[in-house]
């Protein structure tokens, strides 16, 4: 595993948020579960073009502004597929709209449009009077994810459109095309080894390559994974893909380099046997 000398800038901000904090106690453990902050969900928000239904799960209690995450599902799948997400980050947290495509094939370029539709809700949802969100989504901090071709689709997003998030995590990503030498955007690429629908070698080995040595990135290929690790059913260790998720979002969209640790230091070594590859940039 390669250790990242961090953003300079960051660390005075982490001794500011040190100073301020009477303690850190997040642990492997807490991240690898549900955390502190209860989740409400809701789904009247303003219908947008770009996508169907959706849903915004977000924490009950009040930490303060709370960066938003967009997620999107893969090919004939629906907002159940991957819904895990939404309570499991909402409760570290975060504002996360999962959504369903307009079509349940549509290919993707199509969900990046979507993901990118989807962080301008949350956007407006801070602003919109009446909205559970009013007033506490940090706007300028947002995320996008997805699940095979949504994963290609926040790929494609984050290359095209990198003034309009903060942090991106494609999971088993499937686009056979594009290079994606523009994102700069820190990006976690999650991957299972024996995924047998988007390989890894085709697909999300070669985005996380692509991707510039100058933009913090990650790569991890579970030992035993296949192309449904963060499935919410068939997903077989979503504590470990879940914990990486949490940090990378703390880290990059948060940006509390407290959390540094789980992704490069010696908290991210121990869990060195789950996986086929690790790579972090720069």
């Amino acid at each position: 595993m390669k250790q990242q000398s961090f953003k300079g800038m960051l660390v005075l901000v982490a001794a500011l948020l040190l100073a301020s904090c009477s303690s850190f106690d997040a642990t492997v453990a807490s991240l690898s579960v549900g955390g502190e902050y209860h989740v409400l969900t809701y789904t009247n928000f303003p219908d947008v073009p770009e996508f169907g239904n959706g849903t915004i799960y977000y924490p009950q209690e009040n930490p303060g502004t709370v960066g938003g995450v967009a997620i999107a599902p893969g090919f004939r799948e629906r907002q159940s597929h991957i819904e895990w997400w939404g309570p499991r980050l909402a409760s570290h947290g975060f504002a996360v709209l999962i959504l369903d495509t307009n079509e349940r094939g549509a290919m993707p370029d199509a969900r990046g449009d979507a993901l990118l539709a989807a962080v301008d809700v949350l956007r407006r949802e801070s602003t919109r009077k009446g909205s559970p969100l009013f007033g506490r989504v940090a706007t300028d901090r947002m995320a996008i994810m997805g699940h095979s071709m949504g994963g290609g689709g926040a790929l494609l997003a984050a290359n095209e459109h990198p003034d309009r998030i903060q942090a991106a995590i494609p999971f088993a990503p499937w686009e056979p095309q594009a290079l994606f030498r523009d994102i700069t955007a820190p990006t976690l690429v999650l991957a299972g080894r024996v995924d047998r629908i988007a390989g890894v070698d085709s697909h999300a080995w070669r985005h996380y390559q692509s991707i510039p040595e100058s933009t913090p990135k990650a790569y991890l290929e579970l030992e035993d994974g296949n192309h449904y690790i963060a499935d919410t059913e068939r997903g077989t260790d979503l504590e470990t893909v879940g914990r990486y998720g949490i940090a990378w979002l703390k880290l990059y969209l948060d940006e509390d380099v407290r959390y540094e640790r789980f992704i490069y230091g010696d908290l991210a070594a121990s869990d060195s046997g789950k996986f086929s590859r690790f790579v972090t940039s720069p």
